[in-house]
Formats: structure tokens, sequence, C-alpha cells
């Protein structure tokens, strides 16, 4: 049974291999570290999520609280997360930010994802603040890059005729896309560095 349970130290190693195995493309210097991840919990440890396969970390969740004015301005990962160190968490912001969120490989198609959604959503009425805000990558849009624009396949993807891997996936958790991210990430050569500002409403 997978349970969705607040990040502890003990976790900590696990999580720093676990993200290598789920953005195997990503940047090198955009992976959050070991000390990245000690440096989230010790800031905000009521934000900060595992799913466990007994004590295998198989997913992960981390956020922070920032403010409208910092959240809905154009920005990149790098910035609004400090470098994934969360030094920016404004501990009285209105919006949850969404930094990160993976499933291990094989885990996928089992719902964790929604799982730990839902404990995001759950946080956000729990403090009684307007919602989520997110960057979201969109993996798929390399194979429509030649002849599609960003926001031509974010219309097509939210319209339903196309499937993306996270985009579809967030859209049907209720978020909604509010503007196109600049080169919020380096993704890699099969990534596209644009990504969707995402929101969730409480």
């Amino acid at each position: 049974m997978i349970q969705i349970v607040n990040t502890r130290p003990e976790h900590i190693e696990q999580l720093a291999a676990h993200q290598q195995r789920c953005f195997p493309t990503l940047n090198p210097d955009d992976w959050m570290r070991a000390e990245m991840f000690a440096a989230q919990l010790a800031i905000y440890p009521e934000g900060q999520h595992v799913a466990l396969d007994g004590d295998l970390v198989v997913g992960q969740s981390s956020t922070f609280r920032t403010t409208k004015a910092v959240a809905f301005a154009p920005h990149t990962y790098r910035e609004i997360t400090a470098h994934n160190y969360f030094t920016g968490h404004d501990p009285h912001g209105e919006w949850l930010y969404g930094s990160d969120m993976s499933v291990h490989p094989d885990y996928r198609g089992r719902k964790i994802a929604t799982m730990l959604y839902t404990t995001r959503k759950e946080l956000v009425r729990r403090l009684g603040i307007r919602g989520i805000v997110a960057g979201g990558a969109l993996p798929g849009y390399h194979q429509y890059s030649a002849h599609m624009s960003v926001e031509e396949y974010i219309a097509a993807v939210s319209a339903g005729r196309l499937t993306d891997p996270t985009l579809t996936a967030q859209l049907k958790n209720g978020f909604r896309v509010h503007a196109v991210l600049r080169n919020y990430v380096d993704g890699g050569e099969l990534v596209n560095d644009d990504a969707t500002l995402l929101v969730w409403e409480a």
C-alpha cells in the first residue's frame, strides 16, 4: 500500500537518488541534492511530502508559500525556488508554490501523482489560503515543436486533441493554464525549456 507522509530526515538520501532517476534529461545543476532537500525540510516541513511503499520512496512533492506578486510574475525555476533552497518561502504567503513533484518510473500509472496533488490541496484548505501555483513542464511538446508553437500545443492538450504526459494529468487534477513561462528550466534535448504557469484555486 502506498502512503503519503511528511518528509523526514531519513528520507533525504533516497530523495536525492529518486530525483535523478525521475529526471534523467534535466540539467544536473537543477537536480535537488541532499543538502537542498534538507534545507527545504528545515524551512517549511509542512509542505514537503513523500510517497512510500514500505520504506521505499516512490514519489515526492516539494512546496513553499509565496505571494501573488511573486508567483504570477514571469520567473524561472531557479529564481523562484532560490536554486532549490526555498529561501524565498513566505510563511504568510497566500499561495502554495508547487516546486517539484515526481513519481518513480516503476510506479507510474498507479495514481501516486493524484495522491500527492490531493495532499497539496488538503494543505491549502487547512491553511485557508488561495490555492496552488506551479510551473509545469511540457515533456510531450518536443514531438510537435517543429510545426506548432507552445501556445498552440497547450491549447490542443487543453482541448483534449493531444495528450501530454504532465499537462494532461495536471488538467485532470483541476489546474488551469494561466500563462506560459519562458525558459523556465533547462530540460535537456528532449524537453522544451518553456513551461505552463498552472493555477488551482481552493
